[in-house]
């Protein structure tokens, strides 16, 4: 936990496949790593409305948040970013407007795919939040 602003807002996005709960895991912007939705909080926004905004944006799915996950806070590209996650559970979907690389996984494949421990901490809070039978 930080006691410094939020500057970003991302999402643990799953859904239920013939009984199954899968993840949803991304590629990054430049397609080199595999991460969550995520992005920067415009002025005026809350960390909820950005977290679907960018779900959206970057993937097309629609969702709804279930509950708040934690806050993960680190060095980016020497910025500090601070980041509120959300437990999301899919509604739906459209055409995304960004060109990104869609994986639905399993808990255990899902955390061996994403690149950053911010991400697998967060998929870890959704575990341990046992919101989710999985």
């Amino acid at each position: 936990m930080t006691n410094k602003p939020l500057t970003h807002a991302g999402c643990v996005v799953y859904r239920n496949d013939e009984d199954r709960v899968r993840f949803l895991v991304i590629s990054s912007s430049t397609g080199e790593h595999w991460v969550l939705p995520k992005g920067h909080i415009d002025p005026g926004e809350t960390s909820e409305t950005t977290a679907l905004r960018e779900l959206e944006e970057e993937t097309g799915v629609l969702g709804e948040i279930i509950r708040p996950l934690s806050i993960q806070s680190f060095i980016m590209n020497g910025r500090d970013v601070v980041i509120q996650y959300f437990l999301v559970r899919m509604t739906g979907s459209k055409e995304a407007m960004e060109n990104r690389k869609l994986l639905w996984e399993e808990l255990k494949v899902a955390r061996e795919k994403l690149s950053f421990i911010e991400g697998k901490q967060a998929l870890k809070d959704t575990v341990d939040s046992k919101v989710l039978r999985i």
